[in-house]
């Protein structure tokens, strides 16, 4: 019983952290879109998005400096962490908006394709 019993839980222990080993990219993706959800919300007051904005800013880059501290990430590296870091400007979008200090909902627009001059040269016309 007592080998049995060990035998189970060295199988369990082996099979746990084997899925401990998940990429950083998750989270990270996961928090991105959390704060542009934010940005993106109508039903919150201007002041409220901006403090909550800064908590999820603060969080959102200890992410990023966790994803790109991280050592093992180059060793078989998935699709996602792959396609993360192709399009590193989107990925590590905290960084990208304090190197061009701008706003972190203006640079993400920008690289969208949204820029102010665009909208406002946008016609409005109905069909």
């Amino acid at each position: 019983m007592y080998k049995s019993i060990v035998k189970l839980t060295l199988l369990i222990s082996f099979v746990a952290s084997s899925y401990a080993n998940a990429s950083p990219i998750g989270p990270l993706e996961r928090e991105r879109a959390r704060t542009l959800n934010l940005i993106l919300d109508k039903t919150i007051s201007i002041a409220e998005r901006k403090k909550k904005l800064e908590k999820l800013k603060m969080k959102l880059l200890d992410l990023e400096r966790m994803t790109i501290n991280n050592k093992q990430i180059n060793k078989n590296p998935d699709t996602h962490t792959i396609r993360a870091f192709e399009d590193f400007d989107l990925t590590f979008l905290v960084h990208n908006s304090f190197e061009k200090n701008k706003p972190l909902s203006v640079t993400w627009f920008e690289k969208m394709g949204l820029t102010t001059d665009n909208i406002m040269n946008t016609r409005v016309s109905r069909r």
